[in-house]
């Protein structure tokens, strides 16, 4: 049987991801939950689980974000469901019972929630900045797709939820200004806008 060329290209790019929305304690700035983020928990858990890709979008404390003392939408990405088992199995392990005690020094852990996606996205391109929201019917899924200056990553459909249906993400183009990003917010409320870190 001969496989269409797009067929191939969907697969090539179907990812589980697991977006993490992480809480600061609301004692800690911005600045000082992604300096302990980068420099302390990140190395840790990269010295103790294995992971396919690990990205944390800091939000930007330029704009207000909907969700109060959010620090941070964390991306895992997974080329299958059996790259996400062994994660799991080492989060259960004394690996994970390291990170979580970690956690306590920086995050507020009982807001910290997650939700699974299946996203198709070319995972070749890379963005600095990114903007996020939550889309809760069809049509709030597509809402940025004609705006100049942001390309579209994925719409991260959400596996199982009954409130949301997904989490769009777009890359913000390198040529935007802050201006242009404002008028984006005030148009669009509710959106997320973070920074990318790698």
């Amino acid at each position: 049987m001969l496989i269409s060329e797009d067929l191939m290209r969907e697969w090539r790019f179907r990812l589980i991801k697991a977006l993490a929305f992480i809480h600061k304690k609301s004692s800690l700035t911005n600045a000082k939950f992604q300096d302990y983020y980068e420099t302390r928990h990140a190395p840790l858990a990269k010295s103790l689980l294995t992971f396919e890709s690990y990205e944390r979008n800091y939000i930007d404390p330029i704009f207000n974000s909907p969700i109060k003392d959010l620090g941070s939408i964390s991306i895992f990405k997974y080329s299958s469901e059996e790259a996400l088992g062994i994660l799991a199995e080492q989060m259960m392990s004394d690996a994970g019972d390291t990170l979580r005690n970690d956690e306590l020094n920086f995050m507020n852990v009982p807001l910290n929630f997650y939700v699974f996606t299946n996203s198709i996205e070319d995972i070749s391109i890379t963005h600095n900045r990114k903007i996020f929201y939550v889309a809760k019917d069809h049509d709030q899924l597509t809402r940025l797709d004609s705006e100049n200056g942001i390309e579209k990553i994925s719409e991260n459909l959400i596996v199982d939820d009954n409130d949301m249906i997904g989490i769009p993400e777009y890359g913000i183009s390198q040529t935007m200004k802050l201006k242009d990003l404002e008028i984006i917010a005030k148009k669009f409320p509710g959106l997320i806008f973070s920074n990318s870190i790698t």
